[in-house]
């Protein structure tokens, strides 16, 4: 298995994040992706973790900060992805989160249910249990288009490393009470400081400028954190019209975050209205917009 993907220099690279059960969300990035592979180059796709562990709450029960209603479906996203990764291989890559960790090794989460990993595997029985922890336990934690200068991860990389060899080393299951530091580096920051993102990029290359990630929940979409770093909200707790993804063609080079949110930025719904998406977010912008909820 290989803890971190190496993208290709060419082609349309699309990302998108946090989908946590949502099948209408999946399957439009899928439209995207599918129309993009059309295209001489082709494309690649990475979701950057969190597929599964969604609500399932009833619609008159739905509270507005987790954005439009939707019945979360954990076991019919990991069926259209398993599908769409077996008709795309080497092109469809998807990182682990926080919450694919819960099931192979990780802490336990929960957000609608007291341990979300245990209502799955409860839905998916013992045969299908085994079978999707051996798929989760080959899922990387970062991938890194070198040419484009792009590094993709769940949560903010600020993991602490001297190489990108030393991810290959980095173990999902805890050794006695204690998880690898580097994983819930990966998998759990949510504030990226400047210096700590590039000294993580520096250690997996020294050409790489920007990383993308989810993770945290940007109500309005994104946030660019920094030079450096770019949150993206595709999915979980955004109304339909403030979801986006990331669109980049792999032959460019990006210098900045906020170039990539111009250039490569797109909305998931063009024609659904937006509610709290206006325009580029500060740090301090998402933080009044989305830290009151604290969703993760």
């Amino acid at each position: 298995m290989t803890r971190l993907i190496e993208l290709p220099e060419r082609g349309r690279l699309i990302v998108g994040t946090d989908l946590q059960g949502n099948v209408a969300d999946f399957e439009r990035l899928e439209e995207i992706f599918e129309e993009r592979t059309r295209e001489p180059d082709g494309a690649v796709l990475v979701l950057t973790g969190d597929l599964v562990h969604g609500p399932e709450i009833p619609e008159d029960h739905w509270p507005d900060y987790l954005g439009s209603y939707y019945r979360g479906d954990s076991l019919g996203v990991l069926e259209r992805a398993d599908a769409l990764a077996k008709r795309h291989p080497r092109r469809v890559h998807y990182l682990l989160g926080n919450h694919e960790h819960a099931h192979v090794g990780g802490p336990v989460v929960g957000k609608f249910f007291p341990d979300e990993a245990m209502r799955l595997e409860q839905l998916l029985g013992p045969e299908r249990t085994v079978a999707m922890k051996r798929w989760l336990e080959g899922w990387p934690v970062a991938a890194v288009a070198r040419h484009a200068g792009l590094v993709l991860a769940h949560a903010a990389p600020c993991a602490v490393l001297e190489s990108a060899a030393e991810l290959e080393q980095v173990a999902l299951a805890p050794e006695g009470d204690t998880i690898d530091p580097r994983l819930l580096a990966l998998l759990w920051t949510r504030d990226s400081a400047p210096e700590s993102v590039r000294a993580c990029m520096r250690a997996l290359g020294e050409e790489l400028t920007v990383a993308v990630h989810g993770h945290d929940v940007a109500r309005s979409g994104f946030v660019i954190e920094h030079e450096h770093a770019l949150c993206i909200s595709t999915s979980f707790g955004c109304f339909d019209g403030d979801k986006f993804y990331l669109d980049w063609a792999l032959s460019e080079r990006v210098n900045s975050s906020r170039e990539l949110v111009e250039r490569g930025l797109r909305r998931l719904y063009p024609s659904a209205k937006p509610v709290f998406s206006t325009g580029l977010l500060s740090n301090d912008d998402r933080r009044n917009s989305s830290a009151a909820y604290q969703l993760r």
